[in-house]
Order: C-alpha cells, then sequence, then structure tokens
C-alpha cells in the first residue's frame, strides 16, 4: 500500500495541551478544520443521557469504536487542501495502548497517509470536565507516547510552546504556511 501525501497538519498533545481552543481559533480565522473525534462522539453521547463513566466504561470498544469515524472524515477530505486536525490517526496508536489494546491492529491505518506537519502542544494544567478524566501523570505519560509513536511514524515533532492561544496559532502559522 503506497502512502499518500496530504497539506494536511495535525494538532496532537496531551489532554489539556489546548489543542481544541487552537484548533477552534484557526476556524474562526477561515481555516479548514476537523474537530477531535473523541470530544464529538463524548458530547454526542452525553446529549443522549449517557454518563461519562458509561461511555467509557469499556475502553477497548470505545477506541476500536473511534476509528470508523476517523476513517471516513479523512477520506471524505481533498489530501491537497490545507486542514488543522484536532489529533489524527496516529494519535490511536497511544490510546490503543493506554488501555491495552494491541497499537499492530491499526498501525496500517496510520500509514494510509502522510501528513504534512505534526504540532505537539506543551501541556497546560490539567483541568477536569464533562469528556476529560485524565490526572497530571496520565497526561504527562500520554504525551510522551504521542510523541514516540508519531516518531514512530517517521514524523518530524514541531513542539508549541506555553503562550497565548493567539501566540500559538501565530507559531502554527508561520511553520504552516
Amino acid at each position: 500500500m503506497t502512502q499518500k501525501a496530504t497539506a494536511w497538519r495535525v494538532i496532537t498533545g496531551a489532554p489539556c495541551a489546548g489543542k481544541s481552543t487552537v484548533i477552534d481559533e484557526l476556524g474562526r480565522l477561515g481555516y479548514s478544520i476537523v474537530v477531535e473525534s473523541v470530544r464529538e462522539y463524548i458530547e454526542s453521547e452525553i446529549e443522549k443521557g449517557r454518563l461519562l463513566e458509561e461511555i467509557r466504561a469499556d475502553g477497548k470498544s470505545f477506541q476500536r469504536g473511534l476509528i470508523p469515524r476517523k476513517i471516513e472524515i479523512e477520506e471524505s477530505l481533498d489530501p491537497d487542501s490545507l486542514v488543522f486536525f484536532d489529533r489524527a490517526m496516529p494519535d490511536s496508536l497511544t490510546y490503543f495502548r493506554s488501555v491495552g489494546l494491541d497499537p499492530e491492529e491499526i498501525l496500517p491505518l496510520c500509514k494510509t497517509r502522510k501528513y504534512a506537519q505534526i504540532f505537539l502542544l506543551d501541556r497546560l494544567p490539567i483541568r477536569t470536565d464533562n469528556v476529560r478524566n485524565e490526572d497530571e501523570s496520565t497526561a504527562a505519560q500520554l504525551e510522551a507516547q504521542l510523541e514516540a509513536d508519531y516518531k514512530l511514524l517517521g514524523y518530524e515533532i514541531i513542539r508549541v510552546p506555553l503562550m497565548t492561544v493567539e501566540e500559538r496559532v501565530q507559531f502554527i502559522l508561520r511553520e504552516a504556511i
């Protein structure tokens, strides 16, 4: 299988790194964005009356259940268009590991497309909400594993330091455009 190069940029990082806020700002500025499928899925399930604990109760099924949506999103996009992703398929490698699944199960899916750039946001202090339930230690482990997984796939990581949202967006745009 040949890997398809794209113009897509990925914003990744630990929970509570500010990814969604940065993505929202890029969208507000008129850039094409893809919101995090996990948050989208959890929020839609909560709107149906399910509790976060119920949704996440079976971590393995939860993680596997996100893959079809990620595939659907990527297949619907023009690979030559500039699009900013709030997480992408390779993030699933890390999250598969975190729930005890074998990442080899989805490794081929992570190699179907080549993202143009990977931006890893430095962590902010963790805040729990109706979707996020990780602590500082877990967030640090996830950040390290995300970086390792993207590097395993041959990506150079661009670290985005702690700054205001506007400064982070400008930093990313200077690198991306």
